[in-house]
């Protein structure tokens, strides 16, 4: 990773590959909407880049060193999948990041179909809106990063 790229960026980046991983398997449980048994799947990555942003704040470190996936914090949350074809589209540099993929509890659902499918479209089309709107959040956050530090290496 360069020198120009701060604590701030990295976890900013993350946060986008994540967002981007979740809109992936919700777009997967609305294509499967009328699947019968499709299980519904979720993305969560928050826990995994909070864990990553304490184990920096205890390091103290004011730069990031590169992520090794079989080491450090994101080593304990794999993407976790029912079957090896789920998430191709998925980039394997964010599956190293520390997403967990789950499937939707069943038994949890309240909305259990007869045909075993767990996907609600209610929850699932909520879902998009926040990961959409958090995404273009995070997204602004990381152009004013970058902006910043044109200005700062003479560019405006």
């Amino acid at each position: 990773m360069s020198g120009l790229v701060d604590p701030t960026t990295s976890i900013l980046s993350q946060a986008l590959d994540g967002l981007s991983a979740r809109q992936s398997a919700i777009s997967s449980n609305l294509a499967n909407i009328d699947t019968p048994g499709y299980q519904a799947q979720t993305v969560d990555f928050e826990t995994a880049l909070s864990q990553e942003v304490q184990a920096m704040e205890l390091s103290g470190s004011s730069t990031v060193s590169p992520a090794d996936p079989s080491t450090g914090p994101s080593a304990a949350v794999a993407m976790l999948t029912n079957d090896s074809r789920q998430y191709s589209s998925i980039p394997s540099s964010f599956s190293s990041s520390g997403a967990t993929t789950s499937t939707t509890d069943s038994t949890a659902n309240e909305n259990l179909r007869n045909d075993g499918n767990t996907v609600d479209l209610e929850t699932e089309m909520t879902a998009l809106t926040e990961t959409q709107i958090k995404y273009s959040a995070v997204s602004e956050l990381l152009t004013d990063k970058f902006n910043q530090l044109y200005d700062v290496l003479g560019g405006h």
